[in-house]
């Protein structure tokens, strides 16, 4: 074993051997397997003090990164539908918007195709139907065979079949069938609620289905902080539970964020979880992609709590040194270390110590064999 020496250095050493325990006698301190005892006249004494060990109500605390983005369904790029050139705007950069309203119309060979093509089926469905109601009552006054009613039956079915499938194309981009008019320009509406954050409508300009979204659409008055935490901090994380947002385009500003989400899979090079927190963000603060420093706080509970100057941290095992019965005589002991307050200054203690124990808060690094 190495000794560290102090000032003056270590004059002396011998090991005495007594059955199985080995005894290290320094100047200072005599060794003996995990107990150490420091002697009377040994300049340690004056460096060592004691912490009496009681629970008390402790806040585990902890800061990480995260990222802020719109919520689920309130982020909304809208992009061309068809090839086609843009015929007008609606609404301008920093617009408010409600779902449904235009944002631009746009002239496309694939929209008139499929405005005809939705026509024809309401068309031929009117017909259908007609032919259907027609032969029902021939065939009630006995004119037709059943025969020629059950074709009239799957004609008008197949009628309204087409006409639902016309209909259905046409809502996918957000226009109602009802309105269309034949000839008519396509017009783009917003699918959410929100704000124009992004725009590139320019009227006359040649679109493609392939771009880039020309309307960005998104509502920030709430967001969600995504912050990526170490696996061994998820004890102190709960739903519900608080946490503080900071920028650093504002450090002194605090924006309180709610756990609205705790992630279940652990990622395995980083060994961290994703937790969402919910912000009200009326003021816009916080900036959809932004970086911001999140600094989590748990909920008080009772632990037992030391200085992280008594912890120290063997090749297998974190360990304190404890107060024995006797003068000076102290024991290294296992514990298992839980969450730090923010400072890292004091450390909740899940296992190895108990009320009432005394324990070396500071000075015990010259212990250490």
């Amino acid at each position: 074993m190495h000794i560290k020496g102090l000032a003056g250095g270590v004059l002396g050493l011998f090991l005495i051997s007594c059955g199985e325990q080995s005894t290290t006698v320094t100047q200072e301190t005599i060794f003996s397997g995990d107990s150490v005892t420091i002697k009377s006249d040994s300049p340690i004494l004056s460096k060592i003090k004691l912490a009496t060990i009681a629970e008390e109500p402790f806040s585990a605390e902890f800061r990480t990164v995260g990222t802020v983005q719109a919520e689920t369904g309130k982020f909304a790029e809208v992009f061309v539908p068809y090839d086609g050139r843009v015929t007008s705007a609606a609404v301008r950069l920093g617009d408010k918007v409600r779902a449904g309203q235009a944002l631009f119309s746009m002239s496309s060979s694939d929209f008139a195709e499929i405005s005809k093509a939705y026509f024809q089926a309401v068309r031929a469905n009117d017909l259908a139907q007609a032919e259907y109601k027609r032969k029902q009552t021939l065939f009630n006054h006995g004119i037709v065979a059943q025969r020629e009613l059950d074709e009239a039956k799957v004609e008008a079915e197949n009628a309204q079949h087409e006409k639902a499938s016309a209909e259905a194309t046409l809502r996918i981009y957000n226009v109602n069938p009802s309105n269309l008019k034949m000839g008519q320009h396509m017009t783009v509406s917003s699918p959410i609620s929100g704000e124009v954050v992004a725009s590139n409508i320019t009227p006359g300009q040649l679109v493609k289905a392939d771009d880039d979204a020309i309307v960005t659409v998104a509502d920030l008055s709430s967001v969600w902080v995504t912050a990526q935490i170490k696996e061994h901090y998820l004890g102190s994380v709960t739903m519900g539970g608080k946490a503080e947002v900071f920028m650093d385009a504002d450090p002194n500003q605090i924006i309180q964020g709610n756990v609205f989400n705790i992630g279940n899979m652990v990622d395995e090079e980083t060994r961290s979880v994703q937790v969402i927190l919910s912000c009200n963000n009326e003021n816009r603060a916080l900036k959809h992609g932004q970086f911001v420093s999140v600094h989590f706080i748990a909920e008080p509970k009772p632990a037992i709590v030391i200085p992280s100057t008594a912890v120290f941290q063997g090749e297998q095992h974190s360990y304190v040194f404890v107060a024995t019965n006797k003068t000076n005589t102290y024991v290294r002991r296992k514990v298992e270390v839980g969450s730090s307050n923010d400072d890292n200054n004091r450390v909740s203690i899940i296992s190895g110590l108990k009320n009432g124990e005394k324990i070396i808060a500071e000075g015990g690094l010259y212990l250490n064999d």
